[in-house]
């Protein structure tokens, strides 16, 4: 069970955020707060833990970005605001998501997935199956932002064809363009498995909505053939069954 708690100046955003979470049988929704003082008193004291912040940006009395910053690193902060250009911030601050008002049941139902399966790999239990994936969908809508070289560059997830990872550097492989990153491939494999990208080898992973065919052993994506190991085959295995059923 993941323990929530929706910090929101207006009532009817809050009204959304519980809503939304009856519909999620595993999520709990703590308590709500107007006041986001109150909300830091609280989450600092509950004897529960507290797993994910839903957490408005633009508040009267106080920044959402100034609050995240009291929180403990093992909390997991989803903003929730009707201003896109605070996205840039939440990345430099590494929240989970960032979901801009209105959102959907969909989209909300993505950002709790993606915090899920970061949970779950902090806590190791990502290799125990536990990242789970929702249906094919195209995330036409999100994005992510990554550090390439000097420059922070936003990456349309629609756009992205497919990851290749290599030591300690991943290159997104998009529609109209090649993005060179500092990290490895396993951060971006927990971030976007909500997202319907899929692992298929030790050094891809793939975009589903995005393969052109399939034969046995490879994927092919555009001019591009990637092969699928072994080890990664079962999660190929699982897309098909689940879309073929």
């Amino acid at each position: 069970m993941m323990n929530c708690v929706a910090i929101d100046d207006e009532l009817n955003a809050l009204g959304i955020i519980r809503e939304f979470i009856k519909r999620l049988p595993d999520v709990e929704l703590e308590r709500a707060f107007t006041d986001p003082t109150l909300a830091l008193q609280y989450i600092s004291n509950s004897k529960k833990v507290i797993n994910i912040v839903f957490l408005d940006i633009q508040m009267t009395r106080l920044n959402g970005i100034t609050l995240a910053q009291h929180f403990s690193r093992d909390i997991h902060i989803i903003f929730t605001t009707a201003y896109p250009d605070y996205a840039l911030q939440g990345f430099e601050m590494d929240v989970v998501d960032y979901l801009l008002k209105p959102f959907s049941f969909e989209r909300f139902e993505r950002a709790i997935q993606k915090a899920k399966n970061l949970i779950f790999a902090q806590q190791g239990k990502a290799e125990e199956g536990k990242l789970t994936q929702l249906p094919l969908r195209p995330a036409v809508d999100d994005f992510i932002f990554v550090k390439s070289g000097y420059k922070i560059v936003k990456v349309k997830l629609a756009e992205v064809l497919y990851i290749e990872g290599s030591g300690n550097y991943v290159t997104i492989h998009t529609v109209s363009e090649k993005i060179m990153v500092l990290q490895n491939l396993k951060y971006f494999e927990t971030q976007l498995t909500s997202y319907q990208f899929i692992r298929i080898h030790r050094s891809f992973i793939i975009a589903l909505n995005h393969i052109d065919s399939i034969e046995k052993g490879w994927v092919r994506i555009k001019d591009k053939e990637l092969p699928v190991s072994d080890g990664y085959k079962d999660n190929l295995d699982n897309f098909l069954r689940m879309t073929f059923k």
